[in-house]
Order: structure tokens, then C-alpha cells, then sequence
């Protein structure tokens, strides 16, 4: 039996650089997690690179320890990408079938989709992904699949994800000093939406909410697609520093302190016991109490939440599956609870990889590993056609098969 082909996925994320290691397994209809490591990088703020040297270096360190851990060799990787350069759109495009048996081809419903990407663009921007929402066919909506039946107009609605070119470069770039080369940019959300949210939720009407350290990344669902996408400049790292700033310690212990006893709401503060805090000098210590604690934490999550709801104003739609909560800053105590009082919600939750999809060693089924599973199994099980994405030119082995099947199940 042919050894199975590994699949990298690297998340280059908001100060640290995350990567696994996969294999898929077609008859299971699963991807397994081999391996996979997370490293801090000074060189990514906010998904954005702003040391090359830095970056590459932590890009290196993830992978060679995930290449230990699971015994292989790696040379491509997909990637994922978040930030605010990242800006979104909805479209819509029109095709006209002037053939005379009228039927509905795979070509045709390419042409359509390539229809919605015209959209005005300047030149140091350009199109991660063209989503599809939804077609119609002469008139008629909702249409999940038009190939193979017969019409005269077919239009499409389209979610069309943007990038800032100098941006995915510069990722390339240090990606690509580190040793390796990147055959698939993916937005992040994207992929953790295909995994962390369950077709009810999607089709329901439901948010998903990525808190990452430094950016926030919201997507809202409904009728089975994606509708709204947006970058938010703030996240878990602005928490951190200020309890940092309030109690006089450093970043790291201001972390722990924030991991260990920081919660959102004030139901969920203990008032009796008290937390030691270090001072910057590294020998002074005082205490304070819980509740002090939460006064610095409340307000900063209250902002975040503030965003996201301020973000969704433009957002016509309601959200009866709630939200889906994944990434570090989720893991905060509280957070999902908050999400339904600050964002009038009936329910939240937190979003981890589905079983269906994808299954490995219990370390890697985690928040901190969500987003770079998300990525191995995103050319897999992605529900919609004709995204090729940035270097689908490019791409070899799995990803060209993969790419080619996904097009056939149109």
C-alpha cells in the first residue's frame, strides 16, 4: 500500500506560528493529525509580518519540530492568513446560457462565479477566495446546485475575500527563507468555519467568532453560507496588557495570571482568596483580590464584544444558532456566556474540530491547534466549488487531485 501523502498546514497567526501535520484517509472520509507544534514569533503582529528574519525563523522552529515529532519530511505547506488587510465583499454575477439545449454545465457555472469577481480592486490588492452564496436560475432562488438542469440566466451570489498583496508576499517570503514552499493561501476563517460549525448552525443563521491575540475575526452564517466576514484589530493580547499595565508586572506573568484566575463576569469570581502578582523587578509581591482582577479584564472584553456588535450593524441577518467561539482569547473564562449578554444571543459555545472530519492525538484537538487542523482538512471538505485560491497554479500532488475532484462534484 502507497504511504499516504502529508499535508502541512501553517497558521500564521498573531504572535505565534502554529503548524500540523496530516495525512487523509479517503476511506474513513477522515484527515489525521501526525504531529504538530507552536511556537511564539516577534516577527507577526496582528497576521501581519513586521520582521522577515524573525518570522522565518519561528516558521522554521514549528516545522522542524513537527517533522521530529512525526517522523516525516516536509517541503510544501498551506497556509493561513488573518488580519486586517484582509477586506470582504458581496457580489453578485450574471451568465447567459445561449446554447440551445440550455443545460447547466460545470463550465457554466465557472463562468458565473468568474462573473462575480468583477469587482473595482486596486493594484496592491488582490482575491483570496470567491465563495459562492447561493444561485438562481431564471429568477428562481435557491438553487444549491444548478448542473444539470436547463436555463437561460444563471446568476450567483458571491462572498469574495481580499488580501493586501505586499502582505501574503512578505509571508511568502519568510515562509519561503524558512525552507518552504506555501502551494495554497487560505483566510483562516474559511477553514475553521468548515470545521468548527455544524451545517444546522449554518443553515440556522449563526456567528463565528475567532479570538485571536491580536485580531478578531467574525464570520455570520446563514442559509448554509457564508454572508459577512470582517477583521477586528484587537483581541486577546489587549487584555493581557492591561492587567500588565494595572498591576505592574510583566507581560508573561500577567498572562498567567489572566489563564489561571481571569474571568469576564462577575458570577464567576471567587471573593475569597487572593492572587500574588510579581512586580516588573521580579522580587516584589503584592496581592489583590479576584474581583480587582475582573475590573481590568471586563471592560476590554466589553470593547471587543462592542466591535463585533458594531461590525454586524451592517449585517442583515439573525442569528437563532448563536455563536461559535475558537481561538485563545475564547478560552477566557466567561467569554461565551459574555457573547450572549453582549450580543443578545439564545446560546453560545466553543468551537473545536469535528470528529467527522478529522481525529489525532488528544494535544492536537485543541483551541491551540484549531486553526492549523482547520487548514489540512480545508482542501478536503470545503462546501462550495471554484475556489482555487492564490497558488492553486502552482499546486502539486494532493492538492491539484483534490482541487480537480472538487470541481467535478459540481
Amino acid at each position: 500500500m502507497a504511504k499516504p501523502e502529508i499535508i502541512a498546514g501553517l497558521d500564521m497567526g498573531s504572535g505565534k506560528v502554529t503548524c500540523v501535520l496530516a495525512s487523509h484517509d479517503p476511506a474513513a472520509g477522515k484527515v489525521r493529525i501526525i504531529s504538530g507544534a507552536s511556537v511564539p514569533c516577534k516577527g507577526l503582529k496582528g497576521g501581519v509580518v513586521v520582521s522577515i528574519p524573525e518570522t522565518t525563523k519561528a516558521v522554521a522552529l514549528a516545522m522542524e519540530e513537527a517533522e521530529e515529532k512525526g517522523g516525516e519530511v516536509i517541503r510544501e505547506v498551506l497556509m493561513g492568513v488573518r488580519g486586517t488587510h484582509i477586506t470582504t465583499y458581496n457580489n453578485r454575477g450574471a451568465y447567459n446560457i445561449a446554447r440551445t439545449d440550455r443545460e447547466i454545465t460545470a463550465d457554466d457555472v465557472a463562468s458565473v462565479i468568474e462573473s462575480a469577481k468583477a469587482i473595482p480592486m486596486s493594484s496592491d490588492r488582490e482575491i483570496l477566495h470567491v465563495v459562492p452564496q447561493g444561485f438562481s436560475l431564471d429568477r428562481q432562488k435557491g438553487v444549491p446546485n444548478p448542473v444539470g438542469m436547463e436555463g437561460s440566466l444563471l446568476e450567483v451570489g458571491v462572498h469574495i475575500v481580499t488580501a493586501s498583496s505586499s502582505h501574503i508576499n512578505n509571508l511568502m517570503r519568510a515562509v519561503s527563507q524558512a525552507g518552504f514552499r506555501v502551494v495554497d493561501t487560505v483566510y483562516s476563517l474559511l477553514a475553521l468555519g468548515e470545521v468548527v460549525v455544524s451545517p444546522e448552525e449554518k443553515d440556522l443563521g449563526c456567528l463565528l467568532i475567532d479570538v485571536g491575540d491580536q485580531s478578531v475575526s467574525v464570520g455570520s452564517y446563514y442559509e448554509g453560507s457564508l454572508r459577512f466576514s470582517r477583521e477586528l484589530g484587537i483581541g486577546g493580547y489587549h487584555v493581557t496588557r492591561d492587567i500588565a499595565y494595572a498591576l505592574h508586572t510583566s507581560m508573561s506573568a500577567a498572562q498567567a495570571i489572566k489563564e489561571k484566575h481571569g474571568a469576564v463576569l462577575s458570577s464567576l469570581v471567587d471573593d475569597e482568596g487572593a492572587i500574588s502578582v510579581v512586580g516588573l523587578d521580579g522580587r516584589n509581591k503584592r496581592e489583590i483580590k479576584p474581583r480587582e482582577l475582573l475590573d481590568y479584564i471586563q471592560p476590554r472584553v466589553e470593547e471587543i464584544y462592542g466591535k463585533v456588535n458594531s461590525a454586524l450593524q451592517n449585517c442583515n441577518y439573525a442569528f437563532p444558532g448563536g455563536a461559535v467561539l475558537t481561538g485563545g482569547g475564547s478560552l477566557l473564562r466567561g467569554m461565551p456566556e459574555a457573547a450572549e449578554q453582549m450580543l443578545e444571543l439564545q446560546q453560545s459555545r466553543l468551537g473545536l474540530p469535528r470528529p467527522d472530519f478529522i481525529d489525532g492525538p488528544p494535544e492536537y484537538m485543541t483551541h491551540e491547534y484549531t486553526t492549523a487542523a482547520a487548514l489540512v482538512c480545508y482542501p478536503f471538505i470545503r462546501s462550495w466549488p471554484g475556489d482555487e485560491g492564490r497558488a492553486g497554479a502552482t499546486s502539486g500532488g494532493v492538492f491539484r487531485r483534490v482541487k480537480r475532484l472538487l470541481q467535478n462534484m459540481i
